[in-house]
């Protein structure tokens, strides 16, 4: 596995309109409007366009390869349908060391980037939190 970091911003090169899908994974269907209301108004505010909204419902400590919608989210941007995945926490897309390498390498494979709301990098500075993960040249 790679020990590459996660890129987690579209390159300089992607346009405004750059097509996205939006994943998330929820504990309950009660929690989607909440969770995806500040997805899309990221989207939005970055000028990307949404092109289809994947949802698992599931336990945050579930397997993050076993999650079928998040499987198909990931499929999505590898076929690039979509240059990017957008999710409310990077938590539902990769879990630990592993998942992360697993995150990496996939990225190496098929170009594509993850961002998310709630794991910004300027959320980070301003909370002086340390994360491995950068924004594509």
């Amino acid at each position: 596995m790679s020990t590459a970091i996660v890129i987690e911003a579209p390159s300089a090169s992607d346009s405004p309109a750059t097509p996205v899908a939006v994943f998330a994974c929820l504990a309950s269907p009660v929690f989607g409007d909440s969770a995806l209301r500040g997805v899309e108004d990221f989207v939005r505010r970055h000028g990307w366009v949404s092109v289809e909204t994947f949802i698992d419902i599931a336990g945050f400590a579930s397997s993050a390869d076993e999650r079928v919608e998040r499987v198909t989210a990931l499929a999505l941007a590898a076929r690039g349908k979509a240059r990017g995945v957008v999710a409310p926490g990077y938590s539902m897309l990769w879990h630990g060391p592993e998942g992360h390498a697993k995150m990496a390498d996939w990225q190496e494979r098929t170009g594509a980037w993850v961002s998310s709301p709630w794991n910004t990098a300027e959320l980070a500075a301003k909370l002086g939190a340390l994360r491995p993960v950068r924004a594509a040249s």
